[in-house]
């Protein structure tokens, strides 16, 4: 343990509290000049994590040679052994600051590649495992052509080699999970990372700073995983507003552990620069953090009493943070009737795709939507869920998912009324900037309603297909999808290149071996005994079993398919875990048999959305969300233009 400066009189007020500093993985002191400038005054010691492969045993070594008293601050890896001491000795740390760190241990499923990597490190170099491999994931991306940035970090790595980074890769992996220690650690603490980072995205901060009863949170922009390095002054002031909580009187830091408890805490979302230029940090509470909708009623999640939580900018004042946002102005639109909120809600130009054709125009929006809740004036629809990513600077990206129920009493696109009940899953995916949403992926289950109002699908689906060939509307046509290349086999490994960190990357990775490489076996390794599934026309199954017997149902409608994965977000549940949302196509053609009848050969393309929730490194529950009645629509409309049939101008209503 090597430091600097000197301990000076301690009594009732904590007076320069020494400052402990752990650095990540493949990382040294270099890592801290900046800081260290910026607290020239303080007694700084860094504590280098490079000789053991076991977290018990660096915390014990740890422990053994650290003052009685200090404020621990480690980065990355070192947040997480700052975890486990704070954990096994808090009587001993003063305050805690967590930099791009995480609680949760790394998937069992993950360990293999992460020992991959070493041995990969071991063959090509270590400071050139570094560069090809670790160094994009870093930084923001605007910062991945930074040189300097680039030689500090990989000269560090270099240094290190290959036995270190072997030794803290085992380190990382024998960590346990922290998420339910974190309420005991009552200290002043500071969770902080760049709004960028691929490793621990903020979603994992914002986790931690709810459940510590004294934190504050900063995320920073224009930072990725190295925030200390690529916004050194920025995490300099929030560090230093952390240590004069520290170093406050203790009759004074225990006053404000009572405020924090009773409001949650202070968090500060870093949106700008330094404060002479930019704008200002916004204040959040870190136990008011973003709604999650799943355990709460409705009125818990538009409540009017509620106070921000999230840097909104641009966004009208009603609302709290993006969930809050989007279950909101869905229920006014929707269930209070004021679609022209859509006019202030809905870029002119968005763009929204659906399953059944895209609307180009806001104005096809509002017509949409009235004449949807026209013929059904008692629809109703519960959000269930809403997993999103980004911010108020670059955007936001929501996935929510709604359970729509009502009952058929006018006439519309479903023809004369039924009187019948109906329930369906509907899940749209939306881009939003300053309060306007300007691109959209609408999945409805719309076969659902349709066989619950007891009409024939096919007869419903050969109306639609003359409709839209009528109105000459391009059959789209799947020539090569390009999931095997001439006489190859799939690709072994998946594109995860749309992937922002672990889980999201071994998820795709997981689907591309089911869906592509057609190894079905891996459901059985990757889902829970106890799994739930819900899928298209509200089927509700449960286990291994029925999620094999699901999707290899929809894949031998196509058997020649490929599967793409458009976008991918995750959130850390509330309920444990966390829930990804993975918006996906798959396009083939109709070779096979099933509910869209005999194969016809026809080309096909579906568009799919998909919700998980991961706990202990199982697929829990899964929510999937496709349309077979396009499907059909699409197999009808082929059949037309195969047949030459030419278009009719005056067909019955339907």
């Amino acid at each position: 343990m090597s430091g600097r400066g000197n301990m000076g009189p301690r009594g009732n007020v904590r007076q320069k509290t020494p400052l402990v500093l752990l650095p990540g993985t493949l990382c040294d002191d270099r890592l801290f000049i900046s800081l260290r400038y910026h607290l020239a005054d303080r007694e700084i010691l860094t504590v280098a994590l490079n000789e053991h492969d076991n977290i018990e045993d660096a915390i014990s070594a740890f422990l053994a040679n650290a003052p009685p008293d200090f404020a621990l601050l480690g980065f990355s890896l070192g947040g997480i052994i700052a975890l486990g001491v704070a954990q096994k000795a808090a009587d001993r740390v003063s305050g805690l600051a967590l930099i791009g760190a995480t609680p949760h241990p790394v998937p069992q499923q993950l360990h293999q590649s992460r020992r991959a990597s070493v041995d990969t490190a071991r063959l090509v170099g270590m400071a050139h495992h570094a560069r090809s491999a670790l160094w994009p994931n870093y930084v923001a991306p605007d910062r991945r052509g930074d040189a300097q940035l680039c030689e500090l970090v990989l000269a560090m790595a270099g240094d290190q080699g290959v036995d270190v980074f072997a030794r803290q890769t085992e380190l990382a992996l024998s960590r346990p999970d922290y998420g339910s220690a974190l309420a005991k650690m009552t200290m002043p603490s500071l969770v902080l990372a760049g709004t960028e980072d691929a490793l621990n995205p903020p979603d994992v901060q914002k986790f931690m700073a709810a459940a510590l009863p004294n934190a504050a949170v900063s995320l920073v922009s224009e930072a990725g995983h190295f925030v200390l390095l690529e916004q050194p002054d920025r995490v300099a002031a929030e560090v230093d507003t952390w240590l004069e909580r520290v170093d406050a009187p203790i009759e004074q830091t225990q006053n404000d552990d009572t405020r924090n408890k009773s409001k949650g805490g202070s968090m500060s979302d870093s949106k700008s620069g330094p404060k002479d230029g930019g704008r200002s940090p916004q204040s959040e509470k870190a136990g008011g953090a973003v709604l999650q909708v799943e355990r709460r009623d409705f009125p818990e999640l538009v409540s009017e009493g509620r106070e921000r939580v999230q840097s909104l900018r641009g966004f009208d004042d009603c609302y709290t943070d993006i969930v809050d946002y989007i279950v909101r102005c869905t229920h006014k639109i929707w269930d209070e009737r004021d679609v022209g909120l859509i006019y202030t809600h809905y870029t002119w130009n968005c763009v929204a795709y659906t399953t059944l054709g895209t609307m180009y125009d806001r104005e096809t929006h509002i017509r949409d939507t009235l004449q949807r809740l026209v013929e059904f004036p008692e629809r109703r629809g519960m959000a269930q869920q809403v997993l999103w990513r980004g911010n108020d600077v670059d955007g936001f990206y929501t996935s929510h998912m709604t359970h729509g129920i009502g009952r058929h009493t006018q006439f519309g696109m479903y023809g004369k009324p039924t009187g019948r009940n109906f329930i369906t899953r509907t899940v749209a995916d939306c881009m939003i900037l300053e309060n306007k949403i300007y691109k959209e992926w609408i999945v409805r289950d719309n076969m659902g309603p349709l066989i619950q109002l007891g009409l024939d699908p096919h007869r419903f689906a050969a109306q639609l297909a003359r409709k839209k060939v009528d109105a000459g509307e391009p059959l789209m046509d799947v020539l090569e999808n390009r999931r095997m290349l001439g006489q190859n086999p799939p690709e072994t490994e998946a594109d995860v290149s749309i992937a922002h960190n672990d889980g999201e990357a071994q998820l795709l990775r997981d689907l591309h071996h089911i869906y592509n490489r057609r190894m079905f076996g891996r459901i059985e390794k990757i889902y829970a005994p106890s799994c739930q599934w819900h899928g298209p026309l509200m089927r509700e199954l449960y286990g291994p079993a029925a999620v094999l017997q699901q999707t290899m149902r929809l894949v031998a409608l196509m058997p020649d398919s490929a599967f793409v994965a458009q976008h991918i977000c995750a959130v850390e549940s509330e309920e444990g875990g966390t829930k990804y949302a993975v918006r996906w196509i798959m396009e083939g053609h109709h070779l096979g048999y099933g509910p869209l009848g005999a194969p016809t050969g026809h080309p096909l393309s579906v568009m799919g959305i998909s919700h998980f929730h991961i706990r202990d490194g199982k697929i829990v529950e899964e929510w999937v969300v496709y349309d077979e009645l396009s499907m059909l629509v699409q197999i009808k409309m082929a059949a037309m233009q195969q047949a030459g049939d030419e278009p009719m101008h005056d067909v019955g209503g339907m």
